[in-house]
Parts: C-alpha cells; sequence; structure tokens
C-alpha cells in the first residue's frame, strides 16, 4: 500500500468515527444555550424524530426531541407536525442538541433538545403551538416545567391536537380541550428578544400574554387585549 493511498484511508476513517457527542457548536445564534452541538439536518423522520450528521460528510444519526411527542403516522395531525417540524429544520441546514443526563433510548436513539438555525427552541415551539404534548423522558427533566406550561397555554388556546378536531391526515382524532385546565407555571422568559413582533413571529415565537410571559414587556399592546405577537 503506498503512503498516499494509506493517508487517504486513515482520513475516512477519522470521518466516520466523529461522535454525536463531539465537541460545542461556534458562534451558534441567539438563543441557542452553550454546550450545543452543531450539526446538519438530513432528513425529517416526523414531528419528534429527526436524522442528522455532526458534518457534511460522515455517519447520520438519528435523533428523537426530548420532552415532547407528536402524533405517530396514521393519526391526526400527524402530517401538519411533521411539516411543523420540516419548517422549523430545513434539511441541509444547521441545527444545534443539547443532551441531558441519559443521552439514548433503548432504541438506540439519541434524545437531545433541538434549536433551529435561526435559535428556535423546536421541541418548545412544537408543545407550545399545539403540534405535540409536553412528555417527560426520566430523567431527562431540564426543560419539562417550561413544557408543561406551554402545553397548558396551548390547551387553553384549543391549538391543533387541542382543537377536538382533525387535519384530515388520520382517522383517530385528538382529544377535544378541558374546561379548566390546571394552573400555569409562570413562564421562565427565555426566547431571545427581537427588534419587532414580526421578526419573533418569523421565528417560531409568540404570543405573549400579560401577566404571565415576561416576554410581553418588550412589545407593543396596540390593540390592548393583554397579547402581543399574535400569529
Amino acid at each position: 500500500m503506498t503512503p498516499v493511498l494509506r493517508a487517504s484511508l486513515l482520513a475516512c476513517t477519522a470521518v466516520l468515527a466523529v461522535p454525536l457527542t463531539a465537541g460545542p457548536a461556534a458562534a451558534a445564534p441567539q438563543g441557542v444555550p452553550k454546550g450545543a452541538q452543531k450539526v446538519v439536518v438530513v432528513k425529517i423522520v416526523d414531528g419528534d424524530t429527526v436524522d442528522v450528521r455532526p458534518g457534511r460528510t460522515g455517519p447520520v444519526f438519528r435523533v428523537q426531541l426530548l420532552e415532547v411527542d407528536t402524533p405517530e403516522r396514521g393519526r391526526c395531525w400527524f402530517r401538519t407536525s411533521s411539516a411543523r417540524t420540516a419548517a422549523l429544520l430545513p434539511v441541509g441546514k444547521s441545527a444545534y442538541l443539547l443532551k441531558d443526563r441519559d443521552p439514548k433510548d433503548r432504541y438506540g436513539r439519541h434524545l437531545r433538545y433541538v434549536w433551529g438555525a435561526t435559535g428556535t427552541f423546536v421541541n418548545r415551539n412544537l408543545v407550545r403551538f399545539g403540534y405535540g404534548r409536553a412528555v417527560l423522558y426520566k430523567p431527562n427533566d431540564r426543560y419539562i416545567d417550561l413544557m408543561r406550561a406551554e402545553q397548558a397555554k396551548a390547551r387553553r388556546d384549543g391549538l391543533r391536537i387541542w382543537s377536538g378536531g382533525c387535519d384530515g391526515t388520520g382517522s383517530t382524532p385528538a382529544p377535544a380541550p378541558t374546561r379548566t385546565p390546571p394552573p400555569e407555571p409562570p413562564s421562565t422568559g427565555t426566547d431571545p428578544r427581537f427588534p419587532t413582533c414580526g421578526a419573533a413571529n418569523a421565528a417560531g415565537h409568540g404570543p405573549y400574554r400579560r401577566g404571565t410571559d415576561p416576554e410581553y414587556a418588550w412589545y407593543q399592546d396596540r390593540d390592548g387585549d393583554g397579547l402581543v405577537c399574535e400569529r
């Protein structure tokens, strides 16, 4: 084997050995926590499962989004939730992953919190706007209080899976929202601050409610209805 061929084989082996837990993201957008790993989105499997790779080349890893459960194939809102994830995590674009205490599930999927290329917290966004439910993957509980608070808002507003209706993509309707949802814990106010509500909405954030969301004070409530950045 020539020295040139041996060097080429060693380089290929190094690429294939890149782990999903390799170093933190560089120059991550606003809203992405420190220690998150930058990856490239390869495929949207469904609303809460995506395939990524640590670089433009190398092995592909399957990621299960933590603390969110979207409808399965054949159920109402499956296509809608999958399309939402595809919009937040465009194939070929960057994403940022953060692990909790248990990095994998029993199926070998990597359990992660995921932020999109613009800094949107995808797990939270899916729950807040009714594309999925908050669910605890023990012992991974870093954001579960926030997720449950966002679910309470989605149920109160009757959004998508909480509307009691179906988007026509499945035969099993979602449950109707309860008349008296449980009290909401206060928001932690972790959204990035944008110059306008339009910019916040474009990044997947809002609405914000007076007395509940600290972000409410950042924007002007022009109609005085207690909500800002409505969609």
